[in-house]
């Protein structure tokens, strides 16, 4: 995880929270990833990510909250984004994502119970890391969630993607 980003996460009532302070990037989707599956594991199937303090999200980061927030529709759930800012909240809705994943730029669905939970948010620094081999899967998968997203992105991320296909015959073959 990158060291200028921090990651506060918890399960208050039904929800999970996630709040990113610094930025939501390929660095720490991974950490962010694993929390989201395990809760999911347990039976939360709501999930609200804050990003107030965020200052930059990346297509990587945006393509695994899609990929999340597919899941939770099949288990009737969701993904709402909550203090996204103007930029955060222009680079989800340029890439289409906004028809999935439920967006509340100023969290007023949830200015109540923003205070109690940033009480009991504890500090998320204990993920396993990702190998190199599983990150670039992870960031892959990130990029074709995105492309499955809308159309439109096909375009942006075609040379992503066949540059991460060749990344990952490359480490399988080294392997």
């Amino acid at each position: 995880m990158s060291v200028d980003s921090s990651i506060q996460v918890g399960c208050v009532g039904s929800v999970a929270w996630v709040r990113i302070d610094g930025a939501a990037n390929h660095e720490n989707a991974g950490c962010i990833r694993q929390f989201m599956q395990e809760c999911l594991r347990k039976g939360w199937t709501n999930f609200v990510i804050d990003l107030n303090h965020c200052r930059g999200i990346d297509s990587t980061f945006i393509g695994m909250l899609y990929r999340h927030a597919v899941r939770l529709e099949g288990e009737k759930g969701s993904l709402e984004i909550i203090n996204a800012g103007d930029r955060n909240e222009r680079s989800i809705r340029k890439l289409g994502l906004d028809r999935l994943i439920q967006m509340d730029p100023e969290g007023l669905k949830w200015k109540r119970e923003q205070e109690l939970v940033r009480e009991n948010l504890a500090k998320q620094d204990c993920c396993v890391p990702l190998s190199k081999l599983e990150h670039t899967q992870m960031v892959l998968d990130a990029h074709e969630a995105l492309v499955l997203a809308n159309q439109e992105n096909e375009s942006r991320f075609c040379d992503v993607i066949e540059f991460l296909k060749q990344d990952l015959e490359a480490q399988t073959v080294d392997n």
